[in-house]
């Protein structure tokens, strides 16, 4: 009884997704070729500093992981804003938490005309602990600042795929 009823509200969950208009990002029905077709298609700018050489890196290994193709039909350059800021402040004004700070401002350009296509901001706040040895302090902003960075390059990875969508869905 437990199993019929389980496969009941399945079907009843399926048919109501299917009405609201819900379609996955990367199904390959929905846009033509899927959205490798197009993130194969778009050459990731060099970006300055050690924050941009690991988010290069993410997305190029999120949109080409086969290697860097030699041409595309997109250039995405993106420009990156550290900063770091002190969360908690002990009475001997001793800051013992940090909040790291990445934004990322995108643009993603038609490789031939230049013309501007998509653009947008992303921020991520990683949170790291300052402690009595350095290396430890150290060891936790490096990764605080890994963390952001990843969840930059998944929010920029998002966006596309998005942009991408929009623009070559069959209507």
């Amino acid at each position: 009884m437990k199993r019929v009823l389980g496969f009941a509200m399945a079907v009843c969950a399926a048919a109501s997704l299917s009405a609201c208009g819900f379609r996955p990002l990367y199904a390959t029905d929905t846009t033509p070729g899927g959205m490798t077709q197009y993130y194969q298609q778009v050459l990731v700018e060099p970006i300055e500093g050690r924050q941009g050489v690991h988010l290069r890196n993410q997305l190029l290994d999120a949109f080409t992981p086969g290697g860097t193709p030699a041409s595309g039909a997109y250039r995405l350059s993106v420009r990156l804003e550290e900063q770091k800021e002190g969360l908690a402040i002990q009475q001997d004004t001793r800051i013992t938490r940090y909040n790291y700070n990445l934004t990322a401002k995108y643009e993603l350009k038609d490789a031939v005309s230049g013309q501007v296509l998509d653009k947008g901001i992303s921020r991520a706040i990683a949170p790291f602990n300052v402690v009595d040895s350095q290396f430890a302090t150290l060891s936790a902003e490096r990764d605080a600042q890994d963390r952001a960075g990843r969840e930059i390059g998944e929010d920029i990875r998002i966006r596309l795929g998005l942009y991408f969508e929009q623009r070559f869905t069959k209507s």
